[in-house]
């Protein structure tokens, strides 16, 4: 079924946001058994995906302003989520550290999440596994260098 370009974008959008709520959803139990909100999971993952971040990289990644990042920071520290540490080389600059409670906050959310594709994909062949996997790693790639 040939789909012209400007549907099969409207579809691939929709697609993926419909997925990404639905594995949003599956995580939410998590977060609230924790006590974690949703913003500080973003943050969590963003900490985790692109390493120890400052309160400007942090604002950005989670499109918050500065003061919203700050005060979540606070939060997240004094529940052990994250610590803030100086820069060797530059002491001005206080970058945000995954510790172990928001790592394994973060695995346990996950951890659901992968069950549950786990169970929505059990229907699929090896050839489907392998389509759907190789399509979204390409588009993921494309995406990343678009950035």
């Amino acid at each position: 079924m040939a789909v012209p370009n400007g549907e099969l974008t409207k579809l691939l959008e929709q697609f993926l946001r419909r997925a990404n709520i639905i594995l949003f959803e599956r995580g939410r139990a998590v977060l609230q058994d924790l006590e974690i909100s949703e913003l500080q999971f973003n943050a969590l993952i963003s900490i985790q995906e692109y390493g120890p971040q400052t309160m400007g990289e942090l604002c950005k990644s989670l499109f918050v302003a500065c003061s919203t990042a700050t005060d979540l920071a606070d939060r997240m520290e004094l529940v052990e989520l994250v610590e803030r540490v100086r820069d060797d080389k530059d002491r001005r600059i206080v970058r945000l550290h995954l510790l172990s409670k928001g790592k394994a906050a973060l695995e346990a959310v996950i951890a659901e999440r992968q069950k549950f594709l786990s169970e929505v994909l059990r229907g699929y062949t090896d050839r489907e596994h392998n389509e759907l996997s190789y399509s979204l790693e390409l588009l993921t790639e494309r995406m990343e260098l678009k950035q």
